[in-house]
């Protein structure tokens, strides 16, 4: 027989073991009050011009129904989606961006609850001035490109004295560089071949007039990107880049590119390539020294899709990041519309299309009849290894729009309806 002290033991022991389990289960599933306002995301979209600013802000679940919506009215400023009572982690958020002439919906699955976004100034005011003089007798058809200065403005003009071409540059100096290139072109004496010349320029003043002659340009050779791989035709652009995002484009006259060593952080190789049934190619490549070949190899990465009114079946094949399905229908009784939806390549292979608010409801089944798409292609997109989907979500609201320019690659496909 159980003596009373062994009897206490075991109530013990149980009571603890309850007391546990249900601390872990309160872990994993934490209670959440089905009042209680949870912030989904915020927007500082106070720096955006008005064409850009989204009309209207949607939000999802991953069923696809309707949290909250959000209208702009076209003013700049923060905007909050929030839902009572949300308990998963992510949703998924929707923009619609519209004009006199369409309405754009954009899409974007698995977003993280708590995302927040700062959309860059991109119209600072212009607080700076430049004048270059090109003291260059003799050259003429001559062209000067300036990298660094942010949010310029270029006049051009003629020196009253000497005849010598003008450019005045106005611009934002917090934003601008440290320093800044220039690289010119021009014929000598209206003679072939074209002569190319950089310099760089620093410690220059909020309003100042520079004078530049030959003396003050490196002249540079040109070579071209021995491109290696299997498409029936590519190309590359050549950048370089310096103070961590700044960038001069390379390019001189295509395919022939600026050899220059000095003074960049690396160089960024935009490569394309064509392939039979409308497939297209791309990747950015970065050296750290000036690129001579580009050995490429195209992934085998594929994707289709089938769809009702609102379900997308996925069809996709390859080890890649996300997915972008870009579509577009002509409507000549009302605004045409385009419907870009992205999705990461996680083996969720069906998408649940998100309800639109009721002003939207003649979209409802947007994906019903497929053979009203003027436009209907997918890109399937792969970032470095350092960048993940989430780092492609914050640039995404951030309206930053780089990531997949500076650090993707991607296979486009298009599909016919």
């Amino acid at each position: 027989m159980k003596t009373s002290k062994s009897i206490l033991y075991t109530f013990l022991l149980s009571l603890s073991i309850t007391i546990l389990l249900s601390c872990s289960n309160d872990d994993n599933n934490p209670g959440i009050d089905p009042n209680q306002e949870i912030i989904l995301a915020t927007f500082d979209y106070s720096n955006l011009s008005v064409n850009s600013l989204p009309n209207m802000i949607i939000a999802n679940n991953a069923e696809g129904e309707l949290l909250t919506s959000v209208e702009t009215n076209k003013i700049p400023g923060i905007y909050t989606l929030t839902a009572k009572g949300y308990a998963s982690n992510s949703f998924m958020l929707t923009t619609l961006l519209e004009t006199d002439s369409y309405k754009s919906l954009s899409t974007t699955k698995d977003v993280p609850v708590g995302s927040s976004a700062i959309a860059p100034n991109h119209h600072p005011t212009r607080n700076g001035s430049i004048k270059f003089t090109l003291n260059l007798t003799g050259a003429t058809r001559i062209r000067l490109s300036v990298y660094g200065l942010k949010n310029r403005t270029v006049t051009d003009g003629t020196d009253p004295l000497t005849g010598a071409p003008t450019k005045t540059y106005e611009y934002n100096k917090e934003g601008s560089g440290d320093k800044i290139f220039l690289k010119v072109r021009y014929k000598p004496n209206d003679v072939d071949p074209i002569i190319y010349a950089y310099t760089w320029i620093d410690n220059y003043k909020e309003t100042e007039n520079r004078d530049l002659s030959f003396a003050d340009f490196t002249i540079v050779p040109t070579s071209t990107i021995t491109i290696n791989d299997t498409s029936d035709d590519n190309y590359t652009d050549l950048s370089a880049i310096y103070d961590t995002n700044r960038y001069v484009n390379l390019e001189s006259n295509f395919p022939q590119h600026l050899e220059i060593t000095e003074g960049f952080e690396y160089y960024l190789t935009a490569y394309g390539a064509s392939y039979p049934d409308g497939v297209h190619h791309s990747k950015a490549i970065k050296t750290d020294v000036l690129p001579e070949t580009v050995s490429v190899r195209k992934p085998d990465w594929n994707f289709s899709y089938t769809s009702t009114s609102n379900i997308l079946q996925l069809q996709p094949s390859g080890d890649y990041l996300y997915t972008n399905i870009d579509t577009r229908i002509i409507n000549p009784a009302a605004k045409n519309l385009s419907w870009n939806i992205t999705i990461p390549n996680n083996g969720a292979n069906k998408v649940t299309l998100p309800q639109l608010p009721e002003s939207l409801s003649d979209y409802t089944d947007y994906f019903e009849d497929t053979s009203r798409f003027e436009d209907n292609y997918v890109r399937m997109i792969n970032l470095s290894n350092n960048l993940n989907y989430v780092d492609y979500i914050q640039d995404s609201i951030d309206r930053t729009y780089n990531l997949a320019d500076q650090n993707g690659e991607s296979i486009s496909i298009n599909i016919n309806p």
